[in-house]
């Protein structure tokens, strides 16, 4: 019986795996995705709706006022409204379906009043938002959906790169309405400027709205609506808030809105939106199809007409194409493993890292410069994207584009020169096309040189120089067209050697002299000597902030001398620099960012008191893996002949930091793809510490979370093979590196050319549960 019995356990199992396996065969790697991941208290750029790769359009539910963190938030399960844009500093055109009574507040999550008749013994009056049931929100690449509890009305989502897509299903209804709300609620609080609206049919809507905002400036969102039945009426509204509770935008509204009929083109910024009127069947549909442009409502509706006609209004057809599009992005990596967690972390930092930034010029290549020009793209540039600034992106967004998608960097790097071009600088935030005065330095650089260290050259390479020389050697100032441009601290950088307390953060001195280094090493593969000898010594400036008692870069004054208190932990964030002395961290962290020459600082602090402090931070959370000065820290150990502690401390980070809930996700920020991009490197066991931007571009090695990654390479800029990495004996358990070889060959160092990787072939590790000490030096 005991035989018996094990044998049909056995068998029990065996199935179950060939099950399990078979399912795993059948999934793409889009279904991996995850879009929930890490939506509650995200940032406005973090969506669970639809969008293509850097897309414009990014359609997606709000459920939060203007607040920060605001957009989607993953606990409140109710929504005001599906908005086109998502991107940093970026919003426009939120729609809600309703039926019923009218009501023009888009209301708060958090007020309720019960009515008897209503659904579950009281009804969400909060205005006209509506509760939802989670177990009905779904979400995939390409396509949202979600019943609305309040209306009974099924919402869908999908979208093309310049276009938004909804599908809603509506009860029988005399009173059925879709609002179309341009002063709603977002993350970056709006000064609405002017409201444009015209009725074109009685199947047609355009507008736009101008708005301004810190970071994204003045801006114009036009939009052309079609819909897929013809209205009734349509109506605009103007509310009138109470100005006397002091609590800002969306609380407390009056009973005597302005309603009025739309006979007429209309420009009032004091217009909140527009409402269309329907009479519905049960179960009747209407598609809304929107078409975006930052240029013009002609625009728009050519953006509509070019990216929409070939699918007249099969939604269905719209939410293939977009799973399909993406797939070319998360095709070009295949991950095996049995950690189906694991591969759901993998695919949605994957999305994630081509998700968050977007396109800003339309189908025909219009766009509006920072000056609110409009231009036309050069035949070498394919697109002008909006952005959050790229500080740090050295360390994520840089190698894992050069080396997924060249064609991708070397986009980004023609829109960089466009921007030189028509502004005399380049942003290092674009957002909206403009100079977003967010942090400092010049980190894009990195781009720019990795992608020219890597082959990726389809850009004027002098302009390219001759554009990050000015840029680094040009004092900042506030230009005509708006925002920030330069480093701020250039001056004090100049005349000390480093920037002094008095004129800014301490940290600028370690992140410029970086900025530097990179210049230095364009300069040199340009053969530009002269200007790679200047680069170079100021890309020595880090020693000029390093105080040899404590072994600490420590504040320093003008006259020389170090700033008398000192506390290495002391945190400084964003503008609260001044006492701290550094940007969004401390002189701990910071007192390790010399990325561009590890070997010198190791000698400056002595090999023991590297490895030490930096394990101790490990050990005891002085380590920051969410934020950008600290993302380095695993890899640093490969330096300091200790690799087993970058593949200890990597695995750690990885397994401690990411997460695939909802309430999680990510280790702070998620930043448009930077952690995405930083999980994808770790996973896949390689990482680049002073971005590529070496003449000869170097991967730091670590060990992969995965059984076996294949990188299928770009047949353009690279030779179109696979780079297969595997391990053998991989578990939670075996995570340091016992032995490798590369393409049958051993490999005894912790570090591979790019060169090598890009030609494809086969890195395997052999994994065990103890560090090998000999292996890696």
């Amino acid at each position: 019986m005991r035989n018996q019995d094990g044998l049909k356990l056995m068998k029990a199992i065996i199935f179950c795996l060939l099950v399990s396996s078979t399912i795993s065969a059948q999934k793409r790697n889009s279904d991996y995705v995850n879009l929930f991941m890490g939506t509650s208290n995200s940032r406005w750029m973090l969506f669970p709706g639809a969008t293509l790769p850097f897309g414009m359009v990014k359609l997606s539910p709000d459920n939060q006022e203007n607040v920060w963190n605001g957009g989607y938030e993953y606990t409140i399960n109710s929504i005001s409204g599906f908005s086109h844009l998502h991107a940093f500093g970026l919003s426009g055109l939120s729609v809600m379906p309703v039926v019923g009574k009218l009501d023009l507040y888009p209301g708060q999550e958090k007020t309720y009043q019960g009515i008897a008749d209503g659904p579950f013994g009281g009804m969400w009056t909060a205005g006209y938002r509506s509760r939802f049931d989670k177990k009905t929100e779904r979400a995939s690449v390409g396509y949202y959906t979600v019943d609305l509890l309040d209306y009974n009305i099924k919402a869908e989502a999908t979208a093309t790169t310049r276009t938004g897509w909804l599908r809603f299903t509506f009860p029988k209804s005399d009173e059925t309405r879709i609002m179309m709300n341009l002063n709603f609620a977002v993350e970056e609080k709006n000064e609405i400027l002017n409201i444009y609206i015209k009725q074109i049919s009685d199947t047609e809507i355009e507008g736009s709205v101008t708005q301004n905002n810190l970071y994204a400036g003045e801006h114009t969102v036009h939009f052309v609506s079609k819909f897929s039945k013809p209205l009734t009426k349509v109506k605009a509204w103007k509310t009138k808030p109470y100005k006397g509770d002091g609590t800002g935008y969306g609380t407390f509204w009056r009973d005597d809105q302005d309603v009025f009929e739309v006979d007429r083109a209309i420009q009032d910024k004091n217009v909140s939106g527009i409402f269309c009127e329907f009479k519905t069947d049960a179960n009747e549909q209407i598609i809304m199809k929107t078409g975006i442009s930052f240029v013009s409502t002609s625009n728009a509706r050519l953006n509509l007409t070019v990216e929409t006609d070939p699918f007249a209004w099969n939604f269905d057809a719209v939410v293939k194409n977009a799973n399909q599009t993406w797939q070319s992005i998360l095709n070009v990596v295949d991950v095996e493993d049995a950690n189906e967690i694991n591969k759901e972390k993998f695919y949605t930092c994957l999305y994630r890292t081509y998700s968050g930034k977007s396109i800003m010029s339309d189908v025909d290549g219009s766009y509006m410069d920072m000056y609110e020009r409009p231009q036309k793209l050069p035949a070498n540039a394919d697109a002008v994207y909006s952005a959050d600034s790229f500080w740090g992106t050295q360390w994520n967004i840089t190698p894992a584009w050069t080396l997924l998608t060249p064609k991708v960097a070397n986009s980004w790097v023609n829109a960089m020169l466009e921007m030189y071009d028509k502004g005399g600088w380049i942003a290092d935030a674009p957002t909206g096309f403009e100079y977003a005065p967010v942090m400092d330095a010049q980190h894009h650089i990195a781009l720019i040189v990795s992608a020219y260290q890597k082959g990726i050259r389809d850009f004027d390479t002098q302009k390219a120089w001759q554009a990050i020389k000015h840029d680094l050697t040009t004092p900042d100032e506030n230009p005509a067209s708006g925002g920030h441009v330069g480093s701020r601290s250039l001056k004090s950088y100049v005349q000390y050697g480093y920037v002094a307390d008095e004129d800014g953060p301490t940290s600028n001195t370690l992140e410029y002299a970086f900025d530097d280094y990179m210049a230095s090493e364009f300069a040199k593969a340009l053969n530009l000597n002269d200007d790679y000898e200047f680069f170079k010594r100021r890309s020595e400036n880090y020693k000029n902030q390093f105080d040899k008692s404590t072994l600490f870069m420590r504040k320093r004054k003008r006259d020389g001398s170090f700033v008398e208190t000192f506390d290495p932990f002391r945190f400084g964030c964003d503008g609260g620099w001044k006492g701290s002395g550094y940007m969004e961290g401390n002189a701990w962290l910071y007192s390790f960012y010399v990325p561009q020459n590890l070997p010198d600082l190791i000698n400056l602090m002595g090999r023991e008191t590297f490895v030490t402090r930096l394990e101790d931070g490990f050990l005891h959370d002085k380590v920051d893996m969410g934020n950008q000065p600290n993302l380095q820290a695993p890899f640093l150990f490969n330096y300091a002949q200790k690799p087993w502690l970058t593949q200890k401390y990597s695995r750690w980070a990885m397994d401690k930091f990411f997460d695939n809930s909802p309430y999680r996700g990510w280790p702070g920020e998620e930043d448009e793809g930077q952690l995405s991009a930083l999980f994808l490197l770790m996973s896949m066991g390689i990482f680049q510490m002073d971005g590529g931007c070496a003449a000869e571009p170097t991967y730091d090695l670590s060990t992969p979370l995965f059984r076996k990654v294949t990188i299928h390479l770009d047949k353009e800029y690279y030779h179109g093979n696979d780079f297969t990495i595997e391990t053998i004996n991989n578990s939670p358990n075996n995570i340091y590196i016992q032995s490798a070889t590369l393409n049958g060959k051993p490999l005894t160092k912790s570090f591979l050319k790019h060169a090598d990787l890009v030609k494809g072939g086969k890195l395997v590790y052999v994994l065990g549960n103890k560090p090998n000490p000999n292996w890696g030096l």
